[in-house]
């Protein structure tokens, strides 16, 4: 394995260790966030309740004094409280420093169960709320006595401004999480949404840490260990070499015309053998080292090259008794030789080995085309998708590394030409190769 590929395989489990990590922490913190967002909330409707019966003190104070509260005790009383609000009287408003007309937002909160939200205010008659328990913890309040009767009685509203912090009538149930210091709300849950978001990164940067040193631990010997088999798989390859050259260059060069029929077909045997060990030599080498590197360009005559690398096979074809249909056109492609020897032997390769014996292999080169067609075994839908997967293999008996498509998809997308695979299982396979320019 390469270490850009061990690399890779880190990198993937450690995303996906982060974003499974993440989805938990963020359900975590959503729900942490709306818990806290829900206690402001309610803190803020508590807070509100308080000026209110400030408010309402004050004004029942006056009538038992026997004397009246103006516009300049109600602007006291606003200022102080630093809140806004509205006191109407049998339909006339007798002071009001609402954002919106006081009038139309009676109206809304009659309709609405005297809780209105607008344009990111919110407005409350608490007097006139069915239920106030349900909404705030009154039972730690202390309130003027019979005050529901009496603005009833005098048809006399209360209305409280504040901000609307996203409410919702079902969030709000009695708790005792009551907070009267705060006065801010809206400030409160912006600082709780920075909160939030600077824990879970500051979670999820830790897990990452964690994750990351337990894996680079984990893989530590692994990693070794596909280096000592990488570097075991180079210089095997670069030791057969030598034999390899001088065993094919031998039996170029037999003599054979005063062997017996015998010794001939044995001589065929070890010729057979040789090709299919140089086949896979070739392949690890491009593997290994060839396909890493930019290697120089030429015209190349496809037409003699696939006719070479016929010849080449010629014994594996013969052995098998198979029939090569061929329709070679001239043409000629901008490429690396030797990269382009290895794609088509590959492809020759897979053609002869899986094709049965007096079968026919077809092979057509046309105008930047290029079929190789046999008549073997075929592959299903689900083979045909995992075939240029490195090590994949789908016929144990026929043996190999799993390497040759892997290498044919390789120089194919070096050398921008498109692959398309039509296949039937127990009719055969066809590769068509194809380009532009």
């Amino acid at each position: 394995m390469k270490s850009e590929n061990f690399n890779n395989t880190i990198f993937k489990i450690l995303a996906l260790y982060i974003i499974t990590s993440g989805v938990f922490l963020t359900i975590f913190f959503i729900t942490f966030y709306q818990k806290e967002a829900n206690y402001i909330r309610l803190n803020q409707i508590t807070h509100s309740y308080t000026h209110y019966n400030y408010i309402l003190q004050n004004i029942i104070e006056a009538r038992h004094d026997r004397t009246y509260l103006n516009q300049e005790d109600f602007s006291y009383i606003s200022k102080r409280l630093n809140t806004q609000f509205a006191i109407i009287a049998n339909n006339q408003v007798i002071f009001s420093n609402l954002t919106f007309d006081v009038l139309k937002i009676l109206t809304q909160l009659k309709k609405n169960d005297f809780i209105y939200n607008e344009n990111k205010r919110l407005f409350i008659d608490f007097s006139r709320i069915r239920n106030l328990n349900t909404y705030i913890d009154t039972s730690n309040l202390k309130k003027p006595k019979h005050h529901s009767h009496f603005l009833r009685h005098k048809n006399i509203h209360i209305i409280i401004e504040t901000d609307d912090l996203g409410f919702k009538k079902e969030q709000y149930r009695k708790d005792n999480y009551n907070n009267l210091d705060i006065n801010d709300f809206s400030h409160e849950l912006w600082k709780l949404k920075l909160k939030t978001i600077f824990y879970t990164l500051i979670c999820i940067l830790l897990l990452a840490v964690v994750a990351y040193i337990l894996i680079l631990l984990v893989f530590k010997n692994i990693k070794e260990q596909f280096k000592a088999l990488n570097d075991f798989i180079k210089d095997t390859t670069h030791e057969i070499n030598t034999p390899l050259s001088v065993i094919l260059a031998s039996i170029k060069k037999f003599d054979d015309t005063n062997l017996n029929p015998n010794n001939i077909k044995k001589l065929n045997h070890i010729k057979l053998a040789s090709k299919n060990l140089n086949h896979i030599y070739q392949n690890l080498i491009a593997l290994n080292f060839f396909l890493q590197k930019e290697n120089t360009k030429e015209d190349i005559n496809l037409k003699e090259l696939l006719e070479q690398r016929l010849e080449y096979f010629e014994t594996l074809i013969a052995q098998k008794n198979l029939i090569i249909e061929k329709n070679l056109l001239e043409q000629n492609f901008y490429a690396n030789k030797e990269e382009m020897q290895i794609l088509i032997d590959n492809l020759l390769s897979n053609a002869i080995k899986y094709t049965n014996a007096h079968k026919k292999i077809y092979i057509y080169l046309k105008e930047k085309t290029l079929s190789i067609k046999d008549e073997g075994q075929g592959m299903s839908t689900k083979e045909i998708a995992q075939i240029f997967t490195r090590y994949k293999r789908f016929n144990q008996n026929q043996g190999g590394f799993g390497i040759g498509l892997n290498l044919v998809k390789q120089i194919a997308d070096k050398n921008n030409i498109n692959i398309k695979v039509l296949s039937k299982e127990n009719e055969g396979s066809e590769f068509i190769l194809s380009w532009q320019g």
